[in-house]
């Protein structure tokens, strides 16, 4: 009998194969097995499949008395499956007799879930995974001759003649089983529920999804509640569900409101009925305040008309020293414009100096309290040094300094400038024609006052020490409301009349809390709608932390101590769009 009939003779033994047959010959061919022979070269990526001659990827290594085959190559050399599981960060190889997994953080290999040392089974080389060709063999049944001579692995391997790898319904597709604990056996009302989530997969899977009901953050009438818990794996296989009960006793800790306040993360918006918050959040003692107001800035502010309908000078003033430029206003044109701030120095024969050293701009927009509140975080957070600008204007000498072009219909801007000068120098801000140049500036109008905000002021930081080591009880202050907290007065400069800043629109207000108790502070509405920012111990809470706060409706998370700080520190520019009073309240904690 010739080899090859000697072949065929064996293959059909092992698999019953031989016999009466009523089938087609194509019937038969595809029941038949499908053999392999492989020659392959240590480190060469030449080898031959069936005679025919290939080319690896990876090369077979032989290391320390070991013959390893690539795993990436499995695939195309014997037939097995092999995947790479992202989320677990492992090579899966399904071989005939056994699920392997290779997890390359853990550095250990699985065999159908069960843990194996990785340096009996694999080896990592120059980032790629190679598999011990011996330990790979008790899974797959190929017949291996090394001819360490010649540097070659032989390999034979009778593949099932359908094609069929290991399989198994509970591994590696066993469910998920989801379980968790409770940090209590009982909870007082409004005491905080702490669920450990205990679930796994029993084949080492990542859980991927959670699925609660009834899992309550903290409950207020006493009994038992049920809470259920049901997981899936990475391989969409879902859990049973677990369950368990919460027993709640009537003994009080918090109620809903004081919950709230003791518990949401700090920015958090918190919206209330408005017969809660004037229940808890009115009415409350009002702290004093050691308040001083330095004039070594002034303020100019450029508010009215805030609306303009037309091109034209809106406000105009002379700085020598510090000064802060505040700007707020829109285009109720029909045509875009532009936004100039123009400086001129009005010497014959000295030039002068511009520094900047805080700012706050935002592109134009329609949405007002979007503008404000931008424009004031990036003035709230600005760094005198990284921020720091100069320009030098010659005698007589007119420049812009800043200048906002595409200025649509319907658009407002916000700017804020701390700027210094070692001289006179007359900053204007000027509703601009697209095509109008600083030379058309001397025929341009002085635009008049309607409404809101326009002058020069005396005071453009506000600055308050509160001690708060006394409070005991929920107690606030006001911002913005013309009485504790007065508005402050200047001039405005074309009408040469008395001015008052409604508002205190471009003040900066730095607010020292000293050995606060262990409390939350809460920012409350009460003027209107509502939108800005708080740098609180240097860092922005935005109050809301999306759209915007009405009267009433909610409080703002802005800080929360522990009651062993030396202090909060505050600082607070009202925004432009934004309605005041608003009052800052500080809740004690037990």
């Amino acid at each position: 009998m010739n080899k090859r009939l000697t072949k065929w003779f064996i293959l059909a033994s092992v698999l019953g194969v031989l016999g009466h047959s009523t089938g087609s010959s194509a019937a038969a061919a595809a029941e038949a097995p499908k053999e392999t022979e492989l020659m392959l070269y240590f480190n060469q990526q030449d080898a031959y499949l069936n005679g025919s001659e290939i080319k690896l990827e990876a090369a077979p290594l032989r290391k320390d008395g070991k013959a390893y085959l690539p795993a990436a190559e499995l695939g195309r050399l014997l037939g097995f499956p092999v995947r790479w599981d992202e989320v677990k960060r492992a090579v899966q190889v399904t071989a005939p007799a056994a699920f392997l997994e290779f997890n390359i953080p853990q550095n250990k290999v699985y065999v159908n879930g069960a843990s194996t040392p990785w340096n009996q089974a694999a080896l990592l080389w120059n980032d790629r995974l190679y598999i011990d060709s011996e330990w790979l063999n008790r899974f797959a049944g190929y017949k291996i001759r090394l001819d360490e001579k010649r540097g070659v692995i032989e390999l034979r391997y009778l593949q099932a003649p359908d094609g069929g790898l290991f399989r198994n319904d509970t591994l590696p597709n066993m469910k998920p089983i989801a379980k968790f604990a409770l940090d209590k056996p009982v909870y007082k009302l409004g005491e905080p529920i702490r669920y450990t989530d205990l679930s796994y997969s029993p084949d080492g899977d990542a859980i991927t999804g959670r699925e609660w009901t009834g899992n309550a953050e903290a409950i207020f009438t006493p009994g038992l509640y049920k809470v259920t818990l049901q997981v899936k794996d990475s391989r969409g296989n879902v859990s049973e569900p677990f369950s368990t009960n919460v027993e709640v006793s009537d003994e009080k800790l918090w109620d809903p409101f004081e919950y709230h306040v003791a518990h949401d993360p700090v920015g958090t918006y918190v919206k209330e009925e408005e017969a809660v918050l004037r229940k808890y959040l009115r009415g409350l003692p009002q702290l004093k305040k050691q308040e001083t107001r330095p004039e070594d800035r002034s303020l100019i502010v450029s508010d009215s008309p805030e609306s303009f309908k037309e091109k034209g000078f809106l406000y105009q003033e002379k700085v020598n020293g510090k000064a802060r430029l505040y700007a707020d206003h829109v285009n109720d044109t029909v045509r875009k414009m532009k936004l100039g701030i123009v400086v001129r120095n009005p010497s014959p024969d000295k030039t002068v100096t511009i520094k900047t050293t805080r700012k706050g701009e935002v592109y134009p927009s329609i949405y007002a309290n979007l503008i404000g509140n931008e424009a004031t975080i990036e003035f709230l957070q600005g760094d005198p040094v990284k921020t720091a600008e100069t320009m030098t204007l010659r005698p007589y000498e007119t420049a812009y300094y800043r200048t906002m072009p595409d200025f649509y219909p319907g658009q407002g801007m916000n700017v804020i400038y701390d700027v210094e000068t070692d001289g006179d120098a007359y900053f204007s801000f000027a509703a601009m024609e697209q095509g109008d140049g600083l030379d058309s500036l001397p025929m341009y109008p002085q635009l008049p006052y309607s409404g809101n905000v326009r002058g020069t002021f005396s005071v453009s930081d506000i600055v308050w020490n509160i001690d708060a080591s006394g409070v005991k009880k929920p107690s606030s202050f006001a911002i913005g409301d013309g009485t504790s907290d007065s508005f402050v007065t200047g001039k405005d400069f074309f009408k040469n009349e008395a001015s008052l800043n409604l508002g205190n629109y471009g003040v900066e207000y730095r607010i020292h809390l000293d050995h606060p108790p262990k409390m939350a502070v809460l920012l409350l509405p009460r003027g209107g709608v509502f939108k800005g920012p708080f740098l609180v111990d240097g860092r922005i809470v935005q109050t809301p932390p999306s759209g915007v706060m009405m009267d009433y409706q909610g409080y703002t998370i802005l800080a929360r101590t522990e009651g062993n700080e030396a202090g909060v520190d505050i600082a607070f520019s009202p925004a432009a769009g934004s309605a005041f009073p608003v009052d800052v309240i500080l809740y004690p904690l037990p």
